[in-house]
């Protein structure tokens, strides 16, 4: 009998993990995760022919330009990892034995239209790029599998911080130094082949930090996404913002998404770079749709900041502005600036209140002519003197401190 439970839980188990990864461009079980293949075209096909580029023991850089049209199943999802797969030509799985490329790194941004591609990389970058993926890369024995027609798509490349895509066309950039071992060829489509060249195309070198290189084969490309909560969030930092230029030196910031009830927990949190517009992307994993939230805003130096209510996702999207109004922030604890309203710089010890602790360590760095990321320069110019304490002075005479619920 317990024999046959066994047997009956192996099978279970193995149809379970055959449907998780059947189908591409198809919501998985967990209801969170959408995976399209590029060429849409060659989802359940084989390319057309073979390219050494992303799988290189050699050092490579490699452009994908996909046009928007074969990534419309992904509109509005967070684009979180890529994988390849092996020719149907492939005698064996690959690699034999674990490999490690010291560094493969991943950029992503808008694209020209394949058609309109230069040999020039930077000339087909539209808007920021973002390396979504660095450092190190090890690729797991026989990971990449052979048999099929065509193969399975083998080991995903998992992205540090997912990457959230509003539609338009994808560049995807490889850069790696390369590893030692033996090379593998990518399923991919040869330059003849239809699409290449309006829906699809390619381009690239033998060289980690190279510029320009000469066209070759697209390489069928599987990207996965993670279905985050996704907070476009404008806050601006009083010692951080020129009110002349209407800019503030970026930062990184930390934002806090708590329950609207006590005793106000946290529900997940996330970390991202307000930009000089004080705008900042923060992706949640752990939030849900239609629950309310408190957001908390917590800069390096300065007050942590609540808005002013509970505040939900809808869709999985949520915008929140805080430099809008006094009142956008919980007890109008912001600060203006000029025409916008900011958040108090100074609480340069983070125990939530700007006070004389704060006031005797930017003195003490300022003395010291201490310079660089450190807690004590609230102005973000890389330096500590008489212009941060100003900022701190002024707000230890507000008796500024963190308002909560």
């Amino acid at each position: 009998m317990k024999f046959v439970i066994t047997f009956l839980f192996i099978v279970v188990l193995s149809f379970v993990s055959s449907k998780s990864f059947a189908a591409p461009n198809e919501l998985n079980s967990d209801g969170l995760t959408v995976t399209e293949v590029v060429p849409n075209a060659y989802e359940s096909t084989t390319g057309t022919g073979t390219f050494l580029g992303p799988l290189a023991n050699a050092q490579r850089t490699y452009q994908f330009l996909i046009q928007s049209t074969q990534i419309t199943n992904v509109v509005g999802k967070n684009l979180s990892g890529i994988t390849l797969r092996i020719p149907a030509s492939a005698t064996a799985d690959w690699p034999v034995s674990d490999i490690t490329y010291k560094s493969y790194d991943i950029y992503l941004s808008g694209s020209v239209e394949p058609s309109a591609r230069s040999l020039t990389f930077a000339n087909n970058i539209v808007g920021p790029q973002t390396k979504v993926r660095s450092g190190p890369l090890t690729i797991l024995a026989n990971s990449f599998t052979f048999g099929g027609s065509p193969n399975a798509f083998g080991q995903e490349f998992v992205f540090d911080t997912p990457w959230y895509y509003s539609g338009g066309n994808l560049l995807i950039e490889i850069r790696h130094t390369g590893f030692t071992g033996t090379s593998r060829s990518t399923d991919a489509l040869t330059t003849s082949t239809t699409g290449y060249g309006t829906l699809f195309s390619a381009c690239w070198t033998s060289n980690y930090a190279g510029t320009s290189g000469a066209q070759g084969n697209f390489t069928v490309v599987k990207l996965n996404t993670a279905d985050q909560r996704i907070l476009q969030l404008s806050a601006l930092i009083e010692g951080f913002y020129d009110s002349g230029s209407n800019t503030m030196t970026s930062d990184t910031a930390r934002v806090y998404l708590r329950n609207d009830f006590s005793p106000y927990s946290v529900a997940d949190f996330a970390i991202a770079v307000l930009n000089s517009s004080g705008t900042g992307i923060f992706s949640f994993n752990a939030a849900a749709n239609s629950v309310n939230y408190y957001i908390e805003v917590d800069h390096r130096n300065s007050i942590n900041t609540w808005s002013a209510a509970g505040n939900s996702f809808t869709n999985n999207s949520l915008s929140y502005d805080f430099t809008s109004s006094a009142n956008q922030a919980f007890g109008s604890n912001l600060i203006l600036k000029g025409t916008e309203y900011t958040i108090y710089s100074g609480d340069v010890n983070k125990d939530d209140i700007i006070d004389g602790g704060d006031l005797s360590q930017v003195e003490n760095d300022a003395g010291l002519t201490l310079s660089g990321y450190v807690s004590s320069d609230v102005t973000g110019d890389d330096f500590v003197d008489a212009a941060d304490i100003s900022v701190v002075e002024n707000n230890v005479a507000n008796g500024v401190i963190v308002l909560s619920p």
